[in-house]
């Protein structure tokens, strides 16, 4: 019996399915494509809206980051929103101060909390950090 997948979805995976002249474009759609035909719930963070948006709005422009915002917001989205709470942002602190790269988000850090908390099954993201920190990436498993 085929069981749910629990997907997170970052920043970096949402800005390049947008974002047509983005290196990871044509993979993102592959991936996206690939994650509808299988039984998939999608997740992502507070976090991960703002931080979208704001890339969105700076690298495409701001009436694409509005359309984007419409999109999470919507009813019946394809994207389920965790709100990062107080336990989340401390398990990502701790997750932080154990970093050895300066290139880890404190962001990439509650998306790494929200993952281990969650058990989810892996991250929809082309960051090659979170498999150092042991993280599956998804377009491994497609």
């Amino acid at each position: 019996m085929d069981s749910t997948l629990s997907i997170f979805v970052d920043s970096d995976a949402f800005v390049a399915l947008i974002k047509k002249d983005d290196s990871n474009h044509k993979r993102a759609e592959q991936i996206f494509n690939a994650l509808q035909d299988k039984k998939v719930t999608f997740y992502t963070s507070n976090y991960v809206f703002a931080e979208s948006v704001t890339v969105i709005s700076q690298r495409i422009g701001k009436d694409i980051a509005l359309q984007f915002i419409e999109s999470l917001k919507a009813k019946g989205t394809l994207f389920s929103t965790i709100w990062v709470t107080k336990e989340i942002e401390e398990e990502a602190i701790k997750i932080f101060k154990k970093q050895q790269s300066k290139n880890i988000s404190l962001v990439d850090c509650s998306n790494m909390a929200i993952i281990e908390i969650n058990k989810f099954d892996g991250i929809f993201s082309f960051d090659q950090n979170y498999k150092t920190n042991k993280i599956h990436l998804v377009e491994e498993h497609i």
